[in-house]
Parts: C-alpha cells; sequence; structure tokens
C-alpha cells in the first residue's frame, strides 16, 4: 500500500498551515462604504452588457453551430 504523504511532505504541510494560521486575524474590523456597492453593481452591469454584445456580435455563428447550418454571408460590406 502506497502512503500518499510521506514523513517530511505531512510535515512541511503542517508547518504552511500553521504558517497560514499565524497571519490569519481572530477578527476583521472592516468597513464597506456605499462606493463599493455601486462598484460591484456597475461591474455586474457591464458583465452583462458586455455579454449581449458578444452575443450580438456571434449571433450568426452561435445560430450556425446549434442548426448544423453554414452561416449566412452578409453582403453589406460592399
Amino acid at each position: 500500500m502506497k502512503k500518499f504523504l510521506t514523513l517530511k511532505s505531512s510535515l512541511s504541510v503542517c508547518a504552511l498551515v500553521l504558517l497560514a494560521a499565524g497571519f490569519w486575524p481572530a477578527t476583521a474590523h472592516a468597513y464597506i462604504d456605499p462606493g463599493t456597492g455601486s462598484f460591484v453593481i456597475q461591474g455586474i452591469i457591464a458583465a452583462v452588457v458586455g455579454a449581449g454584445f458578444a452575443i450580438k456580435v456571434y449571433w450568426h455563428k452561435i445560430v450556425s453551430t446549434l442548426t448544423g447550418k453554414s452561416p449566412v454571408e452578409d453582403d453589406d460590406d460592399e
């Protein structure tokens, strides 16, 4: 039967966990101001608009992939 962790590697893992626990604060005295909340909402809106734009740009490729038909060529470039 193979050992998953050797003694040396398990001691290294224990030392790493203890070191990380020493830097972990016991309590967090944090404050989130209203600007942070609006920043998060702005990021969500930007992600939704960006996804919508990406779908708009690649709509013909998406439809052709789902239906199995070749994409229609646009003659607007001429």
